[in-house]
Formats: structure tokens, sequence, C-alpha cells
């Protein structure tokens, strides 16, 4: 059986050095984390996807037709803010 694995939200340790120019570096950083990101919700939704159509809770079709109400709308933009600040991060300290 597969254990399952906690990654850490924040890296920890020395920044890693790409290239010789600080903001491409920077650049870099938020790419490899947007694409963890994506990488894991992609897993987490296929999964989820696949459990739901097996035991015939809901389609694929469903989940394409569905409309979020206002409030989950405004908890989405919560969350997108959040993880752009988390994106930007490099930026940010670089600034300060």
């Amino acid at each position: 059986m597969n254990e399952k694995t906690k990654l850490p939200r924040v890296a920890k340790g020395k920044k890693p050095k790409y290239l010789d120019d600080g903001s491409i570096d920077n650049l870099m950083a938020m790419i490899m984390t947007l694409t963890q990101e994506i990488s894991v919700l992609r897993d987490r939704i296929d999964t989820l996807e696949r459990m739901l159509e097996e035991k015939e809770i809901i389609s694929t079709k469903e989940f394409d037709d569905f409309v979020p109400s206002d409030d989950l709308e405004m908890m989405r933009k919560d969350r997108r803010h959040e993880l752009l600040e988390r994106v930007l991060l490099p930026i940010k300290k670089e600034l300060e």
C-alpha cells in the first residue's frame, strides 16, 4: 500500500540559484512553484473524478456543466489571491 507523503507548503533552506540574473531566478522559482501546484491539483482532481464516477455519484459531464454560486466564486477569488501572493513572494522579498 502506498504511504501518504506530506509535502511542506514553503521551501526551506537556501534559495536555489539557477542562472546569473537574480530576476530570472525569481521567475524560475515562480514557474517551479506553479508547476508543483498544477501537478498536485491535477492528480487530486483526477482522483476525485475517477472515484465519483466509479461509484456512480456524479459524471464527468456534471463536473463540466457546474455553475458556482456567488459565495463560491468569492471563496475561489480569495484562494486565487493567496496563491498569487505565494507565487509572487520571491519578487516581493527581492524588493524589500
